[in-house]
């Protein structure tokens, strides 16, 4: 997602000179992409829910009631996706919200008595962030956990106790990377899920997010420094490069890469 004149605007790169923009019916606050069906699944700033793909568009019934639904995520097979409620419109009381696309059904996939966000699914496994302190440790606290779709456990993976967020899973080396500030300001850190361990994984003087991992291995990620939104691209043990992007696009959010 890219800001441009005005307004959010979602933007795919088909190759490395030019960016199409997305014709959609509003203007988008968040989104998921499923690349084999050129789908994507957005909520708009009219808190509505909408589904677009290459040959229409459509918006979906929402539960009655007075939540909102944000951070959208699709599953692999890009036939389920995945929310964050939050009650009342509140981000401190949120739940993790399945939806099938073909019934439109909505069911509740993790529910605890802390906030929730930033779904991403795999075949298997939910990955989100969890805050876990707030009033009683003076600042927040908050941890990537993991939930198996079939047993339905869930346990945390991260223990930076800082903010930890954004969480994406590659198959590549069995990895998820996410941004923390749990060495001072947000950089981009990665976990090693066989072996347990995390690591700091970029070094850059601003503000490191919204990690994104191609099939490769080659990590993206969006960089604010000095009051500028950068795309970075960090590929092995090589230092992070910035990816050109039109001038006129100045901010930048939500990053998706492909797995092809």
């Amino acid at each position: 997602m890219g800001y441009e004149g005005d307004r959010w605007q979602i933007y795919i790169a088909e190759n490395k000179k030019e960016l199409r923009t997305i014709d959609l019916a509003v203007e988008p606050r968040s989104f998921a992409y499923h690349p084999d069906t050129t789908t994507f699944l957005y909520v708009g700033i009219d808190d509505g829910i909408y589904l677009s793909n290459a040959t229409s568009g459509h918006p979906i019934s929402k539960p009655e009631g007075h939540s909102s639904f944000t951070q959208p995520a699709l599953n692999p097979n890009g036939e389920t996706a995945y929310f964050v409620e939050m009650k009342d419109g509140n981000s401190q009381d949120t739940d993790i919200i399945q939806l099938e696309l073909d019934s439109q059904i909505f069911t509740s996939v993790s529910t605890q008595r802390s906030a929730q966000f930033e779904p991403f699914a795999t075949k298997s496994t939910l990955f989100f962030s969890n805050v876990t302190c707030v009033e009683s440790c003076g600042r927040i606290i908050q941890e990537v956990w993991s939930k198996d779709l079939t047993s339905a456990n869930s346990r945390q993976l991260t223990l930076l106790n800082s903010i930890s967020k954004q969480a994406v899973y590659s198959e590549v080396a069995n990895r998820i990377y996410f941004s923390s500030n749990g060495d001072g300001n947000y950089a981009i850190w990665t976990h090693d899920l066989s072996e347990s361990r995390t690591s700091r994984l970029t070094d850059g003087p601003g503000i490191d997010l919204y990690p994104a991992v191609s099939a490769s291995g080659a990590v993206f990620f969006i960089r604010r420094e000095a009051g500028q939104s950068k795309l970075m691209c960090k590929n092995g043990s090589d230092s992070a490069v910035a990816v050109p992007i039109p001038e006129t696009i100045t901010d930048l959010r939500e990053l998706k890469v492909s797995q092809w």
